[in-house]
């Protein structure tokens, strides 16, 4: 069982293009107390994709919370 520490849902869609899309990312403490990042996207409706990262400590997770959050804000991405 993983514990969410920080979390961020994104949305974009755009109806003329038939784009609907979804982006998570996480930063999750494992059982261990490892700092894991875990990002899902994909088709809004499914499940999509997911990749979970391990990273040395919780303020290096932060930053690439950040500079993911930050990437798909500027590509149209919006926060629910």
């Amino acid at each position: 069982m993983t514990s969410s520490v920080r979390d961020i849902y994104l949305e974009r869609v755009d109806t003329t293009g038939n784009l609907s899309r979804f982006y998570v990312v996480e930063i999750q403490q494992d059982l261990f107390g490892e700092t894991l990042i875990v990002r899902r996207w994909g088709r809004i409706g499914t499940h999509g994709r997911q990749l979970a990262s391990r990273t040395p400590s919780l303020v290096e997770a932060t930053k690439q919370f950040e500079r993911w959050s930050s990437a798909k804000a500027r590509r149209g991405y919006r926060q629910l």
